[in-house]
């Protein structure tokens, strides 16, 4: 029952309920692909000995960062992920992640290197042009779950971040832990040969808020 009740809680969280607009302090968002490095199994998401990884851009940055985001683009990796263990509650499988690290780059869009995804990461510009530039910020990814809808291909994830390096670590005074970093992924038209899903997503600070009763059944039509 707990098992169910983790899974129904982050199913309502990530699938873009109202919780993005009015509970939350936003620290970032991002958008790009994620892929698996080393992959044992092309067709198989998250099976064993697999690594995983996400890299793309951060279009809004938020206090207590200070960017520049007119003469600076920002870009990020996400690595240092295994899979260590799985759950199947068909169709939906979740996937638990050891700990992993969250880090986002600043480069002048001027004289710095223009990021490209390429193609059957790791390539020669993924994520090597990704993590160039100034690390803006840099932190630990811990507890990370996925859930896929293996019907589908669609999901969503979450992860608690903690703020550990980079050149705006000074500005978090005492709020550099209990961070939640989420999203969603999909199966975009756009996506580059050899990444698995498009993601896009969030960072930020809970606040407290009113609870609410769902049906079960509410929650499964979400990815239906």
């Amino acid at each position: 029952m707990r098992r169910l009740i983790l899974l129904c809680t982050a199913l309502l969280v990530l699938a873009g309920t109202p919780w993005t607009a009015r509970a939350q302090t936003l620290l970032f968002d991002y958008v790009g692909f994620d892929y698996e490095d080393p992959n044992p199994n092309a067709g198989t998401f998250g099976e064993p000995g697999s690594g995983y990884f996400g890299l793309g851009f951060v279009p809004g940055l938020f206090a207590p960062l200070a960017a520049d985001t007119t003469t600076n683009q920002y870009t990020y990796v996400m690595s240092g992920m295994t899979p260590v263990g799985s759950q199947s509650f068909p169709p939906y499988l979740l996937i638990n992640y050891s700990a992993g690290q969250l880090s986002i780059y600043e480069d002048s869009k001027t004289t710095g290197t223009d990021a490209d995804y390429g193609a059957n990461p790791p390539n020669a510009s993924a994520p090597v042009d990704f993590v160039d530039g100034t690390l803006f910020l840099q932190g630990t990814l811990t507890g990370f779950q996925f859930i896929l809808n293996t019907s589908n291909g669609t999901g969503s994830f979450e992860a608690v971040f903690n703020a550990t390096g980079g050149s705006q670590l000074t500005n978090f005074g005492g709020q550099t832990s209990g961070w939640t970093f989420a999203g969603s992924s999909g199966n975009a038209l756009n996506i580059p040969p050899g990444y698995a899903h498009q993601i896009d997503g969030q960072t930020f600070l809970s606040k407290p808020t009113v609870s609410r009763h769902v049906t079960w059944g509410a929650l499964k039509s979400i990815y239906r």
